[in-house]
């Protein structure tokens, strides 16, 4: 049988009073527990007695009022107080609140160690952490008996069942599920997670506490190599208890492992595609060899497009798990700057992945693919298309749709003509002898001619460089001084980057 808090007071040995509260004195006490923190509930389960010098406890009514308010919503035993330790003046406010609530307040004599109280509850609860063991046990039993023929949501599904709960793992900033399959949760409990979790500035603590409509509902910090959490909803029936945290803990240890293994075939799933769609832009991969994965992937199909963009400061950190939780089908690579994508052309997929890649940020979409040879073409009209879109000032722009920059040719093969008009001849020496020119020159203009900054950039000696740009002027028979072939050289490897991706 669990101790109760009247109990503990009637012991002489531990010499405590009560302040307030009394109407709350046979609430049992399955644990006793020095903490000083100012909100220990994160930390402590339902049944669990508080104990603290005084240091935890925050000056002033209001602020006494909404510590008491946090224990008693927690489903805590009570607070026992080291008598003239360390805590400020305990408040009407305070003794008002615990009476309404009726959450015992008690008193200990300075003399009294708290271990005493933490050794008799232990003693009186022997029986109670046997039965606790047992339920552990038969949590782990069903995991191994679901081992073989359940996983991911199917598992938690039968741990929730077991102990009467429903759960659900979440990333906490978006309530996005981390199991395939699994339901979503409550809409409401969800914002109420990702509110809490944002507004945030120190780690998720180990537990917290959502009230939402009424009804009650934990997270359960869930130790994973990403932000995870497990959502747990008691039973909706009257007089149903909450769930023994440690209980819940052992649960959140299992579907932590079912989070990793997810974790891992995600990150296969995002590497695999990524090197499908690199093999298929580079032209390295034959269309019959692609054609089987992209239709695994819901991407055998037209309509298909080749979509550029370059993630801003404000964009997503995972546009990967982004477009796996909206599951929008999808290949995705990061070639930095750029980040291309072959997706369904649908106005769904191109907003998602529009909004990842930033709020203001544009994004460039190819002409339908058709055929799958055409994915090296089609990833160049991508990137055309977005130099149209950063030009004109739109978040999307079509390829052959939009006006292309006054400043350059108006589609890929004028593009490809200046290319080879203004800049071939470096280029061909640059293949020949094994040479920087192309690139030393478009640094040194990007710098506005600061041979300083540019051999910086370049990390040569600017003599080095002085010598590398009299090799261009000699080969492409223009000079860095006028104006206007400098503005030609500009202009071409301008169209040579949208033209070449």
């Amino acid at each position: 049988m669990t101790i109760t808090v009247r109990e503990l007071v009637s012991l002489p040995n531990l010499r405590s009073w009560v302040l307030s509260g009394s109407g709350g004195l046979d609430r049992e006490v399955s644990w006793a527990h020095v903490s000083e923190m100012p909100d220990p509930t994160a930390w402590l389960e339902a049944g669990d007695l508080v104990m603290t010098t005084g240091l935890g406890i925050p000056e002033g009514a209001e602020a006494q009022r909404a510590y008491v308010e946090r224990l008693a919503n927690a489903g805590l035993a009570g607070l026992m107080i080291g008598h003239r330790m360390r805590a400020p003046e305990l408040t009407e406010a305070l003794i008002r609140v615990a009476d309404e609530r009726a959450f015992p307040v008690l008193l200990t004599s300075y003399e009294v160690p708290f271990a005493s109280v933490s050794r008799v509850v232990a003693e009186a609860n022997r029986g109670e952490e046997h039965t606790r063991l047992i339920e552990v046990l038969r949590l782990y039993e069903t995991v191994r008996a679901a081992a073989a023929t359940a996983s991911g949501a199917g598992l938690a599904a039968r741990l929730g069942a077991l102990i009467g709960c429903e759960l659900f793992v979440v990333e906490p900033g978006t309530g996005h599920s981390l199991l395939p399959g699994a339901p979503r949760a409550p809409e409401k409990v969800r914002r109420a997670l990702s509110a809490e979790f944002r507004a945030r500035r120190e780690p998720m603590p180990a537990v917290l506490r959502l009230g939402v409509g009424g009804r009650s509902a934990l997270a359960i910090s869930t130790a994973t190599s990403r932000p995870a959490a497990m959502l747990v909803l008691p039973g909706e029936k009257p007089g149903v208890p909450e769930p023994d945290l440690s209980v819940l803990r052992h649960v959140s240890s299992v579907l932590s492992l079912e989070v990793e293994k997810e974790t891992a075939e995600r990150e296969k799933r995002r590497r695999l595609g990524a090197e499908l769609l690199a093999g298929l832009i580079d032209g390295r991969l034959p269309p019959e060899s692609a054609a089987g994965p992209l239709a695994e992937r819901d991407l055998g199909e037209e309509p298909r497009v080749i979509v550029a963009g370059q993630i801003d400061a404000e964009g997503s950190p995972d546009l990967y798990a982004d477009l796996e939780n909206s599951a929008v089908p999808h290949l995705l690579l990061r070639r930095l700057p750029f980040v291309y994508a072959l997706l369904p052309d649908a106005a769904e997929p191109l907003e998602n992945l529009r909004s990842g890649v930033g709020p203001k940020a544009p994004i460039g979409v190819s002409a339908p693919l058709g055929r799958l040879s055409r994915a090296p073409e089609a990833r160049r009209e991508a990137r055309w298309a977005l130099e149209e879109a950063r030009t004109g000032g739109s978040l999307l722009a079509r390829y052959g749709e939009g006006e292309a920059p006054y400043f350059l040719p108006r589609n890929l093969q004028e593009a490809e003509r200046a290319v080879t008009h203004f800049l071939g001849a470096l280029i061909d020496y640059d293949r020949g002898h094994g040479t920087d020119l192309v690139r030393s020159l478009r640094i040194f203009l990007a710098h506005n001619r600061s041979w300083r900054r540019a051999a910086a950039a370049l990390k040569v000696h600017p003599q080095t460089l002085v010598y590398r740009m009299r090799r261009v002027e000699e080969i492409t028979g223009r000079k860095l001084d006028n104006t206007d072939d400098v503005a030609t050289l500009w202009f071409a490897l301008r169209a040579g980057e949208t033209s070449e991706g």
